[in-house]
């Protein structure tokens, strides 16, 4: 009885070490330190043809040619971001943090606006207002500024979810759009 208990408090211990979201966190941070340089966006499927996001997207990735993203430790306490595209720059802080569904862990990205755009007009050039008749998820995640975040050694990926759709003044959020970036020189 006493070796089943052990033996059954073990596994528990192994299994609450291996989901540790501290130990996620933590790593993906010290992989997302550091300078990126944005390289592409892409749109989840949804309704609007492949042709036409492809088009928008084409032209509007030339606008963000220059874009960089900035993570760093401010006095090794705080974690900051700044980003740059032009004369536009945004700064703030930032906070990794992750959501676990069944066995797996979502991390996600959440960032507190100090100077410049909110980071999602700063990142797809479009306003959180243009999700007003959305659903409440996907505007909650805009308003709150949770982004999915994957991080390799050369490449970032930042998830904003909900929709994509083209409509006659431009395009709305009604799907997933995902900015990928690469670890700059």
């Amino acid at each position: 009885m006493q070796n089943e208990r052990n033996r059954l408090r073990a596994a528990h211990e192994d299994a609450v070490r291996k989901h540790d979201p501290r130990q996620l966190e933590t790593a993906l941070t010290d992989k997302l330190m550091g300078t990126w340089q944005f390289l592409d966006i892409e749109v989840a499927e949804g309704d609007v043809s492949e042709e036409i996001a492809a088009l928008k997207y084409k032209r509007h990735v030339m606008t963000r040619q220059n874009l960089t993203l900035d993570f760093f430790m401010d006095r090794n306490v705080f974690r900051r971001y700044r980003g740059k595209n032009g004369d536009t720059e945004v700064t703030g802080s930032f906070k990794i943090s992750s959501r676990r569904y069944g066995d797996e862990s979502f991390p996600y990205l959440r960032v507190f606006r100090d100077t410049g755009l909110p980071l999602y007009d700063f990142l797809t050039n479009m306003s959180t207002s243009r999700l007003k008749n959305q659903d409440n998820v996907s505007m909650r995640a805009a308003e709150d500024n949770w982004l999915g975040v994957s991080v390799t050694d050369d490449k970032l990926y930042l998830t904003m979810y909900g929709k994509m759709e083209l409509t006659p003044n431009g395009w709305a959020r009604s799907g997933g759009i995902r900015c990928i970036f690469q670890r700059a020189k």
